[in-house]
This record gives C-alpha cells, sequence and structure tokens, in this order.
C-alpha cells in the first residue's frame, strides 16, 4: 500500500492493519473482486472496492446482533445470511470492520463451508455462449 494514511481508502487503511494479523493470509477472492483475507484456508473477508467489504460472520451472531449492526448505518445485514456487507464510507468504519474482522475470527472456528460472498451472489455473471450457436 502506498500514500499516506489520509490518501489511503479506508479499505486499504484496514488491509495494511489486518497484514499483521497472526492467522490471517490475505490473497485473491474466490468472486474474483478484490482482496480476501483468509483464516485457516477459509474466507472471512472480501475487501471489494475502496467503500465496501463483505465480511464474514457466523449466522447465529448475525442473527443476535442483527438491530445493532443495521442500527449503525454501516452494515448491510441479509436474512438468513452469514456474509454481511460493511460500507466503508466514513472514518469510524474502518475501525468497526476490525472489530468485527476479530469476531469474525473466532466465528471461523466454529463454521461449515461457506457460501459465496454477497458480491459474487448478487453480481449478474456473463452468460456463456453455447458452442453450437
Amino acid at each position: 500500500m502506498t500514500g499516506s494514511a489520509k490518501t489511503r481508502s479506508a479499505a486499504e487503511r484496514v488491509a495494511a492493519q489486518l497484514v499483521t494479523w497472526p492467522g490471517l493470509a490475505a490473497g485473491r477472492p474466490s468472486c474474483g473482486t478484490g482482496r480476501s483475507f483468509n483464516f485457516r484456508g477459509g474466507e472471512i473477508l472480501h475487501l471489494h472496492t475502496g467503500e465496501e467489504a463483505d465480511l464474514r460472520l457466523s449466522r447465529g451472531f448475525v442473527e443476535r446482533l442483527d438491530t445493532v449492526l443495521v442500527e449503525s448505518g454501516q452494515v448491510v445485514v441479509r436474512p438468513g445470511d452469514d456474509w454481511v456487507t460493511v460500507l466503508l464510507d466514513t472514518d469510524t468504519a474502518g475501525a468497526l470492520l476490525i472489530s468485527l474482522t476479530s469476531l469474525a475470527i473466532r466465528a471461523a472456528e466454529e463454521q461449515a463451508p461457506a457460501r459465496p460472498c454477497t458480491w459474487e451472489r448478487t453480481r449478474p455473471r456473463p452468460r456463456l455462449k453455447a458452442p453450437w450457436s
């Protein structure tokens, strides 16, 4: 990451902190967009853009804190999903994402394999052309 802290996006500032955390590995997300962080081989965070991240929490955690997460104005929760979207459009959103990432690490120790992130499931996919057309 280059540039001063003020010129970097919130996602870049978060990534700069997370690369120093033991047990987290940075890489390319399965959805192909942005940067991912993996814990024990499972993806828990996708930094898709400078202003948006998908974070995998446990479904139980999301259900228990649904109201608090939504009322923060920074988190988009989808019913029945263990991925939440964190909007990185304020100075405090990066700190919130860091805090939630620490909870995601705890949750990852007990979770089943992940569904694709929100970005991957909600974006249109290019249609493949049939070889006979």
